[in-house]
């Protein structure tokens, strides 16, 4: 066993000479390796970025990397000819699907002539009395919610006042 252990250690190795003198170099450094660990996946990532555009379509193709060109071509080719016939509508047909979104004709009515008169010279009077007696019929006379809070407000503060008052007053 001894004999083997001193044929391996006196191989010749590049650079180094023999086995004895490369792995005295090495062992020392790759103890030294764990603090480096965290650059190995951007060493990793930066090899690749310039080795894989240097690798083969095919091998990629062969490990799953990349998709099959003529294998989609061939899954198109297939979908096209089991796809269901283009339904043909009769020209009436495509013409009342042409005009179903369509209104029917705006006729005028006298307040857009008013209105396009209105714009026109720039007197919305006509407007304001509608608008007027439309805020009328919109709104109750006499119910006025803001009001109504600051007098019940003033209310207790009176109420308040009298209790004073009275206690005083024993």
């Amino acid at each position: 066993m001894a004999s083997l252990a001193r044929l391996i250690n006196t191989l010749p190795v590049p650079i180094f000479g023999s086995v004895r003198t490369a792995a005295a170099f090495v062992i020392p450094k790759a103890k030294t390796l764990p603090r480096f660990a965290g650059w190995g996946l951007p060493l990793g990532v930066g090899a690749l970025w310039f080795i894989w555009p240097a690798v083969d379509d095919g091998w990629k193709i062969e490990m799953g990397l990349k998709a099959d060109p003529e294998a989609a071509k061939k899954a198109a080719e297939e979908a096209a000819a089991a796809a269901p016939k283009k339904v043909e509508l009769s020209p009436a047909a495509v013409a009342k699907v042409e005009d179903a979104y369509k209104s029917g004709e705006h006729v005028e009515t006298e307040d857009d002539k008013m209105l396009a008169k209105a714009s026109a010279t720039g007197d919305y009077t006509y407007f304001e009395e509608k608008w007027e007696a439309f805020t009328e019929k919109a709104t109750r006379p006499g119910e006025d919610d803001d009001d109504d809070d600051d007098d019940d407000d003033d209310d207790d503060d009176d109420d308040e006042d009298d209790e004073d008052e009275d206690d005083d007053d024993e």
